[in-house]
């Protein structure tokens, strides 16, 4: 019952704190609430029970209150790589995988997926990068 998380990934990305709260409010998963926190530079929206699997969304934002990241962590590595591999497959960022742990967009997108180095983690971040041309192509060897 992983599904109405894929809905969550990447599209939060620049909006307000207001508005992702707005749109989180809305998930459903089954009877299963999802219960937040937050501060005023994150919120954290949990889901567990029943048949959803324990899940963390995790919205960071910065000084003007724009999301600069999105992390989602599961307690299986399937969870995760289901949902990390929805997102990549999506044509419309363009993603590219640069090394191990990292996949970039598009230059224009200005996103970067990060995975962790720890085997053990179950968990990717997605970032808002503020690169430059020459540095997207330092990154992707362009």
């Amino acid at each position: 019952m992983l599904l109405p998380a894929f809905s969550f990934c990447q599209k939060h990305i620049n909006q307000t704190h207001a508005a992702v709260m707005a749109d989180l409010k809305k998930y459903k998963a089954g009877s299963i609430k999802p219960v937040f926190t937050e501060t005023d530079s994150t919120i954290t929206m949990s889901v567990k029970g029943g048949d959803v699997k324990a899940m963390d969304f995790i919205y960071a934002f910065d000084k003007s209150g724009k999301c600069n990241s999105e992390k989602t962590m599961a307690n299986c590595d399937s969870c995760v790589n289901k949902m990390l591999q929805e997102i990549v497959n999506n044509k419309k960022f363009g993603w590219r995988q640069i090394n191990e742990n990292q996949y970039v967009s598009k230059f224009e997108d200005h996103l970067m997926i990060e995975l962790p180095v720890n085997p053990n983690e179950f968990s990717y971040t997605i970032l808002r990068m503020d690169w430059t041309r020459a540095s997207y192509d330092l990154i992707t060897n362009k």
